[in-house]
């Protein structure tokens, strides 16, 4: 036998003489297994922790980016003109339930804003705060005022805190001041549900929330009887978290403030709407709460959960359900919040005409609700209508009174491009004004480099630089000292040559003659611009964004 053979045979017998080995070896086997095992289990457990974190920092930081964007303003569009008296547009007469037909111009309100005049804003909020109180009839001039500010962009919330120091006495700034921050609250949160909606969304609607609320109890501090900051308290108790407790009572509060006020109804019935936690049985009890010999406008009421019912068939896709429920809705009086919805379920259904009367007859009602013009804004841009103009005028307005709304932006750039599609047919019939106006209605809406290429060569057609072209041009705008397009072609042709000490001066000529043409302190801005005085370049484009020229206002923001 060999040697080797009888060494196998002695080991194999050594193990069955001694059975504990077979144990041993067992163990260590087993050992070793397991510590693979855990190692393999902690290799992948600790890939996967470093993906999650990943994968979680991507998704806050889209959250984040998103929030930025809801509060920023789709476009810098010059403020309104400064009123010269109580902003209040006069209307004779008044509508079916004895509310007066004239309104409160937000816009002019934003625009003494943004220049500043905080003693006449508190003065002109405190007189409207006195009629609503005196009849509550007049209960829209208050909430249309405090409703002016009541939009996220952050440059609004610096002027804000400017007028709560200037006029810290008053009401007006900080119920001003806490609806802001209720709209920044809402910014935040963003539209999705919840289950879709980042955590840090709702901490940050929950901070601003906090922050307007203190501000609109310090203005009941002030005035026990402002009732916007109490119909404001109430919606962020029903949105938020923190005083949700609070909700019924502060209902009690405001309907013992004024019994027959409309707004505060309203704000109840969208509080108990089923997304809030609330019933349609909770809405309509509510509802028949309101005793219509206080006011006939609560037979309104009902119409809210028809709205409600309305909105969740057409999210299942039922738009003629939905179209029906709105008309009920709508057959109950007029209102606003019914024949907005009226108009887009028309559209849904390609009736752009019936949507066009509906939104027409809600802007008779409320002429400055920033989303029934941006609304209108878009059915204007339909195939069936395209007249860009009226949306532009419509567009212009809305940015005015809310520049960060979620539906201008892509309204914004359809109605740019239609108003230059309109420059060029008017070029080709040989109307120059017609389409540098056009351009330049386009540019106010969304400034950009394409465009002002083309008012460029618009301005210089014709023109090969010769010096009897030169010499026509200077005649033709000395010859009409306040036509505006006529200096700017000179100075465009001028341009070539870079003669820009030749366009300041007559700039300056222009500008002394027609003072209030924010239009040439925009070019002379430019001019400046290329002498490399920047300092003079930028008060030239305030001063033009003062005057109305939104490009203008576009420089001062980018702070050129």
């Amino acid at each position: 036998m060999a040697s080797g053979d009888h060494g196998n045979e002695r080991a194999s017998r050594s193990l069955f003489e001694r059975p504990w080995r077979w144990v041993a070896l067992l163990v260590v086997f087993l050992a070793a297994d397991v510590v693979i095992a855990r190692w393999v289990l902690h290799w992948y457990f600790a890939r996967r922790a470093a993906e999650i974190p990943l994968l979680d920092g991507k998704a806050h930081a889209k959250a984040s980016a998103e929030r930025q964007s809801r509060a920023a303003p789709a476009a810098h569009v010059a403020p309104a003109p400064l009123p010269d008296k109580l902003p209040l547009i006069e209307r004779p007469g008044n509508d079916a339930y004895g509310y007066p037909l004239s309104y409160v111009d937000r816009a002019a309100l934003r625009a003494l804003l943004a220049r500043g005049s905080y003693a006449v804003l508190s003065k002109y909020l405190e007189q409207f705060e006195q009629e609503a109180e005196t009849d509550f009839h007049n209960e829209y001039l208050i909430h249309d005022s405090v409703d002016a500010f009541e939009t996220p962009e952050q440059a609004l919330g610096e002027s804000l805190d400017a007028w709560v120091a200037a006029t810290p006495d008053s009401f007006a700034p900080w119920v001003a001041r806490g609806a802001h921050r209720f709209a920044l609250g809402f910014a935040q949160r963003g539209e999705e549900f919840a289950a879709k909606t980042d955590a840090e969304n709702f901490k940050e609607m929950e901070a601003s929330f906090e922050l307007a609320f203190d501000d609109l109890e310090h203005a009941l501090r002030l005035n026990p009887a402002v009732m916007p900051a109490l119909r404001d308290e109430i919606r962020i108790a029903f949105a938020g978290a923190k005083h949700r407790t609070e909700l019924e009572a502060l209902c009690k509060r405001a309907f013992k403030l004024c019994k027959a006020c409309m707004q505060p109804r309203v704000t109840q019935q969208v509080a108990l709407e089923p997304r809030w936690g609330g019933s349609y049985a909770r809405m309509a009890r509510a509802a028949s709460a309101a005793k219509l010999k206080r006011n006939p406008r609560f037979a309104q009421l009902p119409g809210y959960a028809l709205i409600d019912r309305a909105a969740v068939a057409a999210a299942a896709n039922d738009q003629q359900g939905a179209l029906a429920l709105t008309q009920q809705a709508a057959a109950l009086g007029d209102n606003v919040d019914f024949l907005l919805p009226l108009a887009r379920h028309l559209t849904h259904l390609d009736d752009t005409a019936g949507s066009l009367k509906a939104i027409n007859r809600a802007l008779e009602i409320r002429p400055q609700r920033a989303d029934l013009l941006l609304y209108r804004a878009y059915v204007y841009t339909r195939p069936e209508l395209r007249d860009y103009e009226a949306a532009y005028r419509d567009l212009l307005l809305a940015l005015r009174l809310d520049p960060t709304s979620p539906n201008g932006s892509s309204t914004l750039h359809d109605v740019a491009q239609g108003l230059d599609y309109l420059a060029g047919q008017a070029h080709q019939r040989g109307d120059l004004s017609a389409a540098l106006r056009l351009l330049d209605e386009s540019m106010d809406l969304l400034p950009n480099n394409a465009t002002e290429r083309r008012r460029s060569v618009l301005l210089t057609s014709g023109f090969h630089g010769s010096p009897e072209e030169l010499t026509a041009l200077e005649r033709a705008a000395n010859v009409a000292p306040n036509d505006f397009y006529a200096h700017q072609r000179l100075d465009y042709a001028l341009s070539q040559s870079a003669q820009w000490e030749r366009i300041l001066s007559m700039w300056n000529v222009f500008i002394t003659n027609n003072p209030t043409e924010g239009r040439a302190y925009y070019e002379r801005s430019g001019t400046w611009s290329h002498v490399g005085k920047t300092e003079a370049a930028l008060a030239d484009a305030r001063r033009a964004c003062e005057l109305g020229v939104s490009v203008a206002c576009a420089l001062v923001a980018r702070g050129r």
